[in-house]
């Protein structure tokens, strides 16, 4: 069984909803979306600080062996 399409021909479950802008949106649905977001921005900044810290320490221990 194939998935429901839309006139534009991307799937409904794939669009994005924008919270400001949806009407059909409840405060507290707004607030979960919002929680969501900054959840997955979370763990974004923790990846891009964790490979940082890497990077990091290997010049340092390059420097010191170096030396």
């Amino acid at each position: 069984m194939a998935a429901p399409r839309e006139p534009g021909g991307e799937a409904a479950f794939a669009r994005r909803i924008d919270p400001s802008r949806e009407p059909g949106l409840s405060p507290g649905q707004r607030q979960l979306m919002a929680q969501v977001e900054r959840a997955q921005r979370q763990r974004a900044l923790q990846r891009r600080l964790r490979g940082r810290n890497v990077l990091l320490a290997l010049g340092i221990g390059a420097v010191a062996f170096g030396i």
